[in-house]
């Protein structure tokens, strides 16, 4: 189980390219509900935290367009390369930028994103208060971020993700970010997601 659980966080080899591929068709809904709240608009800067397979930077590219840009990191060199190879054209271009790094030690100048956005990545952070100020470093003042997890564990309940929503809203504000919503997804397994926002 925990080798299972260790290709989630940190996909490698083999069975990491095809947890990958298992990510990239099975997480649809769940992707586009996070991205509506996330609401990219043209010529934005976005950071994506935990972009697995690349399937989202793939959308979020759509909605920054034109002029906008993607970055992102990623634990897993499998899913760099793969999330590379999906977005040769995007990563030629200079539109997305896709590198193996940490969210405890982000590679990114201060106040330099518009927004930024992880989905079932937050759960894996060995400090999520601190990988939360982090994040707020590298955003701009008024800019905003979507924290969301989606419980998979064997008996997971709404009851599961709204702990999952209470927990990431308090230690975002502990961070310093404002909650502007706290939302429980549609799905099955509902998806937790924080909305949070940069005010000084």
């Amino acid at each position: 189980m925990n080798a299972i659980y260790e290709q989630f966080r940190r996909p490698s080899g083999p069975l990491g390219w095809v947890v990958g591929q298992a990510m990239a068709l099975k997480n649809t809904s769940r992707s586009q509900w996070v991205l509506q709240l996330l609401a990219a608009k043209p010529g934005e800067q976005i950071l994506e935290v935990g972009f697995g397979s690349g399937v989202d930077v793939a959308r979020i590219l759509r909605g920054v367009a034109p002029g906008g840009k993607v970055m992102g990191i990623d634990l897993s060199d499998v899913m760099v390369r793969m999330a590379r190879r999906r977005n040769r054209r995007a990563v030629t271009e200079g539109r997305a930028v896709l590198t193996e790094a940490s969210v405890e030690d982000l590679p990114f100048a201060d106040d330099q994103f518009d927004a930024v956005y992880s989905v079932n990545c937050a759960q894996f952070w060995p400090d999520l208060q601190a990988a939360l100020a982090g994040l707020y470093r590298v955003t701009r003042t008024g800019g905003r971020a979507v924290i969301a997890v989606q419980p998979r564990h064997r008996g997971a309940t709404a009851a599961d993700s709204q702990r999952w929503r209470d927990k990431l809203e308090r230690a975002a504000q502990a961070a310093g970010w404002r909650s502007i919503a706290r939302e429980v997804g549609p799905q099955r397994i509902a998806v937790a997601a924080v909305v949070l926002e940069k005010n000084h």
